[in-house]
């Protein structure tokens, strides 16, 4: 099956809602697959299995920050709870990158976005993991058309390096890292037998907690929040937080895009594990929930 191997050799394009995702690195998925169900053995210890369910395997894409507007807009909607269902096609194409064949799908929806670790000490080009479900999948054969055109020449010059985070009036200037985190949509399926694909459905949101790791010059005015927290009881929604994860171009001043967080409130502090003679930077760790997230590209980045 066309969709079932792992894209990676960069001849290859992914449209959402008719917008190129000029910066794929990598696409997966969408491949059909039968849920099978077996009988108690019989009298010849035979187990007899059936069909039960047929579905499409979640397609799962790897893109840089300028995504396009077709999926930024989609990811936005499912950050926003919007649960837009979108349309699209994958198109694989040769060496001479003439369509060899292209995967249509309808009626798809978000299940996860995954944002890399952002490290002040990285290298790495920095990319969003994306998962998705769609209700209905098609294989066309390629007509050979060139796609040379929909394929971005470089990933965005953003990196995992490239980041600010900012919390209120918490001092945020010397925040080491922020790890890898996922927002996730479940999703229902509603059953109507095996001879057709069922349809789709948002079941249930979860917000991620924000891990972050923070030089110890600026302790201080952390650990006198999670004592009014922790100790004194202060934690009630108004004495949350809110903030933003910004994600910078080279020049570390422009905003390339960010990621919006509402009602912010500690669930550890902790003190890096002591380790005696050691030259390493002294931090302390801390994690946070988030109820709501919003996400946002600069769409002249896009």
């Amino acid at each position: 099956m066309a969709g079932e191997r792992s894209h990676t050799a960069g001849r290859f394009a992914l449209d959402i809602d008719g917008y190129n995702v000029g910066f794929l690195k990598k696409f997966s998925g969408l491949a059909m697959e039968a849920d099978i169900a077996a009988n108690d053995l019989g009298p010849d210890n035979i187990q007899k299995k059936h069909v039960s369910n047929i579905k499409w395997t979640p397609g799962k894409a790897t893109v840089g920050i300028g995504m396009g507007k077709g999926m930024y807009e989609w990811i936005n909607a499912s950050f926003r709870k919007g649960y837009q269902t979108k349309g699209g096609s994958f198109t694989s194409g040769d060496f001479n990158y003439k369509a060899q064949s292209r995967l249509e799908f309808q009626e798809a929806l978000i299940t996860s976005v995954t944002v890399p670790k952002l490290d002040g000490s990285s290298k790495d080009a920095a990319y969003f993991d994306i998962e998705f479900e769609a209700e209905r999948v098609k294989w066309i054969k390629g007509g050979g058309e060139d796609i040379k055109a929909k394929i971005g020449t470089k990933q965005k010059a953003w990196l995992c390096s490239n980041f600010r985070v900012e919390i209120d009036d918490m001092p945020c200037d010397r925040v080491a890292s922020v790890d890898s985190f996922t927002w996730k949509c479940s999703v229902a399926p509603d059953q109507i037998g095996t001879t057709r694909e069922p349809t789709k459905h948002p079941a249930k949101v979860i917000v991620p907690d924000i891990k972050l790791a923070i030089s110890h010059a600026d302790h201080q005015k952390w650990a006198d929040w999670a004592y009014q927290w922790f100790v004194q009881g202060n934690h009630y929604d108004e004495n949350e937080k809110n903030g933003r994860i910004v994600f910078l171009g080279p020049d570390m001043k422009k905003e390339m895009g960010e990621i919006t967080l509402k009602h912010i409130g500690l669930k550890k502090f902790s003190d890096d594990d002591a380790e005696a003679n050691s030259e390493k930077i002294k931090r302390f760790n801390v994690e946070v929930y988030v109820e709501e997230m919003e996400f946002k590209i600069n769409e002249s980045d896009s």
